[in-house]
């Protein structure tokens, strides 16, 4: 059997009448809160359509509700691996955008990581050499200025915390740069991360990165490696991110989810929160 879960940001309000649209559709067995400090949501159980039905539906009737299809005894403990984006999934910003501010180039660079991100520039590592060459003679301290204005996104340490609770393995694997990956890593406590290498030389950027470009590829390939490692299957990964680069990384997990996405990503991905933080994930796991 399958569940439908609703939710909203914690500090908004789940339309009563939109539930009970729902639940006049999908014709539940039941319907309970989900006791939660994160979101305001409701679990719909053991509906009476199938799941790809019940997707189709929600796609016209949940405006303004995250939802999520899920199968009946979903468990966090049953997974050995959260593997998370950084740019604009775990952290709020794109860093590369915000080196270019620096440097001047910040329009000509976000304009390359747009269309990177909505899959029009198909290969991810030129569009990163591309971008990386506008940041040349960029200095070192720039560096600690992005650092110093990163935030975290929403629900990302509650969810960290909650998944390490689980017992599962943290991975960071981004497109973005060890400088700031190794940082977080350190401040939430992550296991594993997979990032490119500034060249920095003389105290400034040289526009290049050092070894291979992680791409979307390399991304997919570190959560195997991870999951290799802990000898568990990569059904047992969960997949967070926001852009077309995430897709093989999310297409390879057990559960793929699509935070604050490009359509590609949210229509390609089991889950998308479009209005919930990163532990609005939390609320599709039973205890």
């Amino acid at each position: 059997m399958h569940h439908l879960v609703l939710q909203v940001p914690r500090h908004a309000a789940l339309d009563p009448a939109l539930v009970d649209r729902v639940a006049q559709r999908v014709r539940p067995a039941s319907i309970e809160s989900i006791d939660s400090p994160h979101t305001h949501a409701v679990r719909l159980r053991d509906l009476a359509l199938d799941a790809p039905e019940v997707s189709r539906l929600m796609r016209e009737l949940a405006d303004g509700a995250d939802w999520a299809v899920v199968p009946d005894a979903l468990r966090l403990r049953d997974f050995r691996v959260l593997a998370l984006d950084m740019d604009s999934t775990l952290v709020s910003m794109e860093t590369i955008d915000e080196l270019g501010e620096a440097s001047g180039t910040k329009a000509q660079i976000a304009a390359i990581t747009e269309a990177a991100m909505r899959g029009e520039i198909a290969d991810y590592a030129e569009s990163l050499r591309r971008r990386l060459a506008l940041l040349a003679g960029t200095p070192q301290s720039v560096l600690e200025q992005v650092w110093s204005r990163m935030q975290l996104n929403p629900g990302a340490e509650a969810l960290i915390a909650a998944a390490k609770a689980a017992g599962l393995t943290v991975l960071l694997a981004t497109g973005g740069f060890t400088w700031f990956a190794e940082r977080l890593q350190q401040r939430l406590g992550l296991d594993r991360v997979r990032a490119n290498q500034l060249d920095i030389r003389d105290g400034v950027l040289t526009g290049h990165a050092i070894g291979a470009i992680v791409d979307g590829a390399a991304k997919r390939q570190a959560l195997l490696d991870t999951c290799a490692e802990l000898g568990c299957s990569p059904q047992q990964a969960i997949a967070i991110g926001d852009g077309a680069n995430d897709l093989p990384m999310l297409g390879a997990a057990g559960l793929g989810v699509a935070y604050h996405a490009k359509p590609a990503v949210r229509d390609a991905a089991r889950i998308a929160l479009n209005v919930c933080g990163l532990d609005g994930v939390l609320q599709v796991f039973e205890s």
